[in-house]
Protein backbone atom coordinates (compact mmCIF):
# COMPACT_ATOMS: atom_id res chain seq x y z
CA UNK A 1 0.00 0.00 0.00
CA UNK A 2 3.32 2.39 0.92
CA UNK A 3 4.67 1.64 -2.53
CA UNK A 4 1.98 2.32 -4.14
CA UNK A 5 0.91 5.75 -2.97
CA UNK A 6 4.71 6.61 -3.02
CA UNK A 7 4.46 5.08 -6.88
CA UNK A 8 1.09 8.20 -6.85
CA UNK A 9 2.69 10.37 -5.32
CA UNK A 10 5.73 9.99 -8.16
CA UNK A 11 2.81 10.82 -10.97
CA UNK A 12 1.62 13.59 -9.74
CA UNK A 13 5.33 15.20 -9.26
CA UNK A 14 5.75 14.09 -12.83
CA UNK A 15 3.32 15.66 -14.45
CA UNK A 16 3.10 18.72 -11.98
CA UNK A 17 6.33 19.55 -13.19
CA UNK A 18 5.77 18.51 -16.88
CA UNK A 19 4.47 22.03 -18.73
CA UNK A 20 1.36 23.45 -18.15
CA UNK A 21 -2.21 21.19 -18.50
CA UNK A 22 0.56 17.59 -18.25
CA UNK A 23 -2.17 14.86 -18.76
CA UNK A 24 -2.51 11.05 -19.79
CA UNK A 25 -3.70 9.93 -22.51
CA UNK A 26 -6.03 6.66 -22.62
CA UNK A 27 -7.11 4.75 -25.76
CA UNK A 28 -9.69 1.89 -25.56
CA UNK A 29 -12.74 -0.07 -26.24
CA UNK A 30 -15.30 -1.21 -23.89
CA UNK A 31 -13.09 -2.20 -21.24
CA UNK A 32 -12.07 1.20 -21.16
CA UNK A 33 -15.48 2.29 -20.34
CA UNK A 34 -15.59 0.18 -17.40
CA UNK A 35 -11.70 1.04 -16.19
CA UNK A 36 -11.56 4.47 -16.68
CA UNK A 37 -13.87 6.15 -14.36
CA UNK A 38 -12.01 4.52 -11.38
CA UNK A 39 -9.07 5.13 -12.77
CA UNK A 40 -9.26 8.56 -12.97
CA UNK A 41 -11.20 7.98 -8.95
CA UNK A 42 -7.57 6.49 -7.92
CA UNK A 43 -5.14 9.27 -9.90
CA UNK A 44 -6.65 11.79 -7.85
CA UNK A 45 -5.77 15.07 -9.39
CA UNK A 46 -3.87 13.65 -12.18
CA UNK A 47 -5.96 14.68 -15.36
CA UNK A 48 -7.13 11.59 -17.60
CA UNK A 49 -8.07 12.07 -20.86
CA UNK A 50 -10.40 9.21 -22.46
CA UNK A 51 -11.56 8.23 -25.70
CA UNK A 52 -12.77 5.01 -25.47
CA UNK A 53 -15.79 3.13 -27.69
CA UNK A 54 -17.35 -0.31 -27.57
CA UNK A 55 -16.26 -2.79 -30.17
CA UNK A 56 -13.38 -0.80 -30.76
CA UNK A 57 -10.18 -2.36 -32.61
CA UNK A 58 -6.23 -1.53 -32.23
CA UNK A 59 -6.39 -0.26 -36.05
CA UNK A 60 -9.01 2.23 -35.68
CA UNK A 61 -7.87 3.22 -31.78
CA UNK A 62 -4.42 3.83 -33.69
CA UNK A 63 -6.08 6.66 -35.82
CA UNK A 64 -8.05 7.62 -32.36
CA UNK A 65 -4.68 7.68 -30.91
CA UNK A 66 -3.20 9.93 -33.71
CA UNK A 67 -5.80 12.24 -33.92
CA UNK A 68 -6.11 12.87 -29.91
CA UNK A 69 -2.32 13.42 -28.92
CA UNK A 70 -0.95 16.40 -27.84
CA UNK A 71 1.80 17.65 -26.28
CA UNK A 72 0.55 17.60 -22.80
CA UNK A 73 -0.15 13.59 -23.04
CA UNK A 74 2.77 12.48 -20.80
CA UNK A 75 1.86 9.37 -21.17
CA UNK A 76 -0.36 6.94 -23.11
CA UNK A 77 -2.54 4.13 -22.32
CA UNK A 78 -3.17 2.02 -25.40
CA UNK A 79 -5.23 -0.41 -23.92
CA UNK A 80 -6.77 -2.29 -26.93
CA UNK A 81 -6.75 -5.67 -28.99
CA UNK A 82 -9.88 -7.45 -27.60
CA UNK A 83 -11.88 -6.83 -30.59
CA UNK A 84 -9.11 -8.05 -33.00
CA UNK A 85 -8.67 -10.99 -35.16
CA UNK A 86 -6.59 -13.91 -33.14
CA UNK A 87 -6.12 -15.46 -36.68
CA UNK A 88 -4.10 -12.31 -37.57
CA UNK A 89 -1.74 -11.39 -34.79
CA UNK A 90 0.62 -9.77 -37.19
CA UNK A 91 -2.07 -7.10 -37.47
CA UNK A 92 -1.75 -5.88 -33.59
CA UNK A 93 1.67 -6.53 -33.98
CA UNK A 94 1.88 -3.77 -36.54
CA UNK A 95 -0.93 -1.36 -34.86
CA UNK A 96 1.36 -1.56 -31.62
CA UNK A 97 4.47 -0.88 -33.36
CA UNK A 98 2.70 2.40 -35.21
CA UNK A 99 1.44 3.28 -31.54
CA UNK A 100 4.92 3.34 -30.72
CA UNK A 101 5.73 5.89 -33.22
CA UNK A 102 3.14 7.66 -32.53
CA UNK A 103 3.67 8.15 -29.12
CA UNK A 104 7.72 9.21 -29.55
CA UNK A 105 9.61 9.00 -26.13
CA UNK A 106 6.26 9.12 -23.84
CA UNK A 107 5.99 6.25 -21.80
CA UNK A 108 3.38 3.78 -23.38
CA UNK A 109 0.88 1.47 -21.05
CA UNK A 110 -0.54 -1.60 -23.05
CA UNK A 111 -2.39 -4.57 -21.49
CA UNK A 112 -2.74 -8.37 -22.20
CA UNK A 113 -6.25 -9.49 -23.37
CA UNK A 114 -8.91 -12.26 -22.14
CA UNK A 115 -11.64 -13.42 -24.26
CA UNK A 116 -13.07 -16.67 -25.41
CA UNK A 117 -11.84 -18.36 -28.47
CA UNK A 118 -13.28 -17.25 -32.08
CA UNK A 119 -13.94 -19.70 -34.64
CA UNK A 120 -11.54 -21.75 -32.63
CA UNK A 121 -8.50 -19.36 -32.33
CA UNK A 122 -7.90 -18.71 -28.77
CA UNK A 123 -6.28 -15.25 -27.71
CA UNK A 124 -3.16 -16.42 -27.15
CA UNK A 125 -1.23 -15.11 -30.24
CA UNK A 126 -2.58 -11.99 -29.42
CA UNK A 127 -1.16 -12.08 -25.77
CA UNK A 128 2.21 -13.12 -26.96
CA UNK A 129 2.38 -10.51 -29.28
CA UNK A 130 2.05 -7.74 -26.52
CA UNK A 131 4.17 -9.56 -24.61
CA UNK A 132 7.17 -9.79 -26.84
CA UNK A 133 5.90 -5.91 -27.60
CA UNK A 134 6.63 -4.69 -24.25
CA UNK A 135 9.41 -6.95 -23.83
CA UNK A 136 11.80 -5.31 -26.61
CA UNK A 137 10.43 -1.93 -26.85
CA UNK A 138 11.88 0.96 -24.83
CA UNK A 139 9.92 3.00 -22.70
CA UNK A 140 6.75 0.63 -22.45
CA UNK A 141 4.93 -0.76 -19.54
CA UNK A 142 2.15 -4.32 -19.41
CA UNK A 143 -0.81 -4.39 -17.45
CA UNK A 144 -0.88 -8.52 -17.34
CA UNK A 145 -5.03 -8.57 -17.23
CA UNK A 146 -4.62 -12.11 -18.80
CA UNK A 147 -2.95 -12.93 -15.20
CA UNK A 148 -4.61 -10.79 -12.89
CA UNK A 149 -8.56 -11.64 -14.28
CA UNK A 150 -7.86 -15.63 -13.88
CA UNK A 151 -10.20 -15.94 -11.74
CA UNK A 152 -13.99 -17.41 -13.77
CA UNK A 153 -15.94 -15.63 -11.39
CA UNK A 154 -14.72 -12.13 -12.49
CA UNK A 155 -16.42 -12.58 -16.01
CA UNK A 156 -19.97 -11.77 -16.82
CA UNK A 157 -19.28 -12.89 -20.27
CA UNK A 158 -15.91 -14.02 -21.11
CA UNK A 159 -14.54 -10.51 -21.24
CA UNK A 160 -16.69 -8.07 -19.14
CA UNK A 161 -16.80 -7.88 -15.52
CA UNK A 162 -18.33 -6.04 -12.77
CA UNK A 163 -17.62 -3.25 -10.72
CA UNK A 164 -15.17 -4.63 -8.36
CA UNK A 165 -13.08 -6.43 -10.96
CA UNK A 166 -12.87 -2.64 -13.35
CA UNK A 167 -11.41 -1.35 -9.68
CA UNK A 168 -9.33 -4.16 -10.18
CA UNK A 169 -8.36 -3.37 -13.05
CA UNK A 170 -7.98 0.50 -12.68
CA UNK A 171 -5.40 -0.26 -9.54
CA UNK A 172 -3.32 -2.17 -12.55
CA UNK A 173 -3.14 0.81 -14.68
CA UNK A 174 -2.69 2.98 -11.74
CA UNK A 175 0.25 1.11 -10.83
CA UNK A 176 1.57 1.09 -14.92
CA UNK A 177 1.17 4.99 -14.53
CA UNK A 178 3.51 4.93 -11.61
CA UNK A 179 6.21 2.51 -13.00
CA UNK A 180 5.90 5.44 -15.75
CA UNK A 181 6.71 8.47 -13.72
CA UNK A 182 9.28 6.63 -11.62
CA UNK A 183 10.96 4.95 -14.62
CA UNK A 184 11.12 9.34 -16.44
CA UNK A 185 8.88 7.94 -18.87
CA UNK A 186 10.67 6.36 -22.00
CA UNK A 187 13.83 4.40 -20.72
CA UNK A 188 16.60 5.03 -22.54
CA UNK A 189 18.72 2.41 -24.51
CA UNK A 190 18.37 0.11 -27.69
CA UNK A 191 15.55 -2.31 -27.85
CA UNK A 192 16.15 -6.10 -27.54
CA UNK A 193 16.18 -8.55 -30.80
CA UNK A 194 12.91 -9.67 -31.39
CA UNK A 195 12.14 -12.98 -30.32
CA UNK A 196 11.19 -15.56 -33.21
CA UNK A 197 7.20 -15.52 -33.21
CA UNK A 198 5.93 -18.59 -31.96
CA UNK A 199 2.95 -20.78 -33.60
CA UNK A 200 -0.18 -19.01 -33.59
CA UNK A 201 -1.77 -21.73 -31.65
CA UNK A 202 0.81 -22.43 -29.37
CA UNK A 203 -0.42 -22.14 -25.69
CA UNK A 204 0.76 -18.88 -23.62
CA UNK A 205 2.93 -19.19 -20.73
CA UNK A 206 1.61 -19.97 -17.87
CA UNK A 207 0.38 -16.57 -16.18
CA UNK A 208 2.29 -14.79 -13.31
CA UNK A 209 0.76 -14.95 -9.91
CA UNK A 210 -0.79 -11.46 -9.68
CA UNK A 211 -1.55 -9.35 -6.14
CA UNK A 212 -0.91 -12.13 -4.34
CA UNK A 213 -2.79 -14.73 -6.06
CA UNK A 214 -1.18 -18.24 -7.70
CA UNK A 215 -1.76 -18.49 -11.71
CA UNK A 216 -4.24 -20.05 -12.84
CA UNK A 217 -5.39 -21.46 -16.22
CA UNK A 218 -6.39 -19.63 -19.17
CA UNK A 219 -9.83 -18.09 -18.32
CA UNK A 220 -11.39 -18.41 -21.84
CA UNK A 221 -11.14 -22.17 -21.52
CA UNK A 222 -13.26 -22.46 -18.34
CA UNK A 223 -17.22 -22.07 -17.96
CA UNK A 224 -18.58 -18.59 -17.43
CA UNK A 225 -21.12 -17.69 -14.65
CA UNK A 226 -24.56 -16.17 -16.46
CA UNK A 227 -24.59 -13.24 -15.02
CA UNK A 228 -25.72 -9.37 -16.76
CA UNK A 229 -23.49 -7.26 -16.67
CA UNK A 230 -25.24 -3.34 -16.43
CA UNK A 231 -22.73 -1.95 -18.39
CA UNK A 232 -21.80 -3.67 -21.24
CA UNK A 233 -24.35 -6.41 -21.62
CA UNK A 234 -26.32 -4.71 -24.13
CA UNK A 235 -23.68 -3.85 -26.44
CA UNK A 236 -23.11 -7.53 -26.21
CA UNK A 237 -26.38 -8.03 -27.03
CA UNK A 238 -26.61 -5.74 -29.94
CA UNK A 239 -23.46 -7.14 -31.37
CA UNK A 240 -24.67 -10.88 -31.28
CA UNK A 241 -28.18 -9.44 -32.93
CA UNK A 242 -26.18 -7.99 -35.86
CA UNK A 243 -24.16 -10.88 -36.35
CA UNK A 244 -20.70 -8.82 -35.47
CA UNK A 245 -18.89 -12.07 -33.78
CA UNK A 246 -15.04 -10.28 -33.46
CA UNK A 247 -16.37 -7.33 -31.50
CA UNK A 248 -16.21 -8.54 -27.79
CA UNK A 249 -14.96 -5.09 -26.26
Amino acid sequence: MAARLIGLVAVIWCLASAPAGAAVLYVGDSLGVGTAPPLRDQLGGVRLDVDAKVSRSSGVGLDVLRSRIGPQHEIVIFDLGTNDDPASPASLAADLAAAREATAGRCLIVATLNRPPLNGVSINGLNRVVVEFAARTPGVQVVDWHAAAAQPDLFVDGVHVGPDAYALRAKLFADAIAACASSGSAAPGSPAAPSAPAAADEPLRPPQAVAGRPAQPDPALRPRPRKRDPLRAPAVQVARAVGVGADFG
